[in-house]
């Protein structure tokens, strides 16, 4: 695989990763109005993580792809944390 195709897929994962994280949020957002509070305490605390991710997926994809795809896999068990206690 050539660097070029490494820098594809790695890029086509963030973007799977920021469409799903996305698609979690939203669905948790909705569900969050019958959750309890230790949820809702989880969604607040998870909340700027989610906001950072997107802020430098966008201005820095490229550059950090390895770390970013380590954070939206810790966002994202987080938020399916949450999406379980919600149940």
């Amino acid at each position: 695989m050539s660097a070029q195709e490494a820098d594809k897929t790695l890029k086509q994962d963030l973007e799977d990763t920021r469409n799903d994280l996305r698609r979690m949020a939203d669905e948790i957002k909705v569900k969050l109005h019958l959750a309890g509070m230790d949820a809702k305490d989880a969604w607040n605390e998870i909340q700027p993580r989610l906001e950072d991710f997107e802020q430098r997926f966008d201005a820095k994809a490229d550059e950090v792809g390895e770390e970013l795809k380590a954070l939206g896999n810790d966002i994202k068990q987080r938020l399916l944390n949450i999406k379980n206690k919600i149940k």
